[in-house]
């Protein structure tokens, strides 16, 4: 995984995976009010949030996708630790504003400070609220047995997505996956299995074992 590509996934998903819904009901259809329900219960219920992650990238200049395996933890208030095994090790922390990439091949690690930083600006639709009408436009396209599809297009020109899927489960109105469409053409999508909800996580469940003579870059 490229550096840049790295801090991109990185940041993108970092925002996904925190925002909030909180567009207002009245405006909405019963099955619109019903999916905005569900995902409103969950986000209070969740404390903390822990999975298996597949990532499936699509990028348009190559004719295969690159599939990357993976664990994910996240705790509120602003813990989050996405670890990747193959086909290369990288690790990304990210407490509060501060984002941690470690490679683990190359032994070298890199810290942001994503307060003000250029990509994070680029991509704040998504730490906004991506159901705002004056944000975007959005509509449930799927309808399945055990989950809703929801597809989200900015209204921004200028906006590097241009569009957004969640898949969303019925049960216990969690994201349970999403895929993001760039503006080149590049496809990522990602879906969790083995999900534990609220199983206690600690602090301590996001601490990063760096090698003791490990040299990190400070990035601004």
């Amino acid at each position: 995984m490229q550096r840049r590509e790295t801090l991109r996934f990185a940041i993108l998903s970092s925002l996904i995976l925190f925002f909030i819904f909180i567009l207002p009901l009245d405006a909405l259809s019963i099955q619109e009010r019903v999916v905005i329900q569900r995902v409103r219960e969950a986000q209070e219920r969740v404390k903390d949030f822990s999975a298996d992650l597949l990532q499936e990238k699509r990028v348009s200049l190559l004719r295969d996708k690159v599939v990357t395996k993976g664990k994910v933890r996240f705790k509120k208030p602003d813990r989050l630790l996405i670890e990747f095994f193959s086909p290369e090790g990288v690790t990304m922390l990210l407490q509060g504003k501060t984002l941690l990439i470690y490679f683990k091949e190359e032994k070298t690690a890199e810290r942001y400070s994503l307060e003000g930083h250029p990509l994070v600006e680029r991509y704040l639709f998504f730490s906004k609220d991506p159901f705002d009408e004056r944000l975007a436009q959005w509509k449930i396209i799927e309808d399945h047995g055990s989950y809703w599809i929801i597809e989200i297009l900015p209204k921004e020109k200028e906006a590097l997505l241009m569009k957004t899927k969640l898949w969303i489960s019925k049960k216990e109105g969690m994201i349970i996956g999403m895929e993001w469409v760039e503006r080149n053409g590049d496809t990522t999508t990602l879906r969790f299995s083995n999900i534990r909800v609220n199983s206690g996580l600690t602090d301590s469940d996001f601490h990063l074992s760096l090698p003791q003579d490990l040299k990190i870059r400070e990035v601004r």
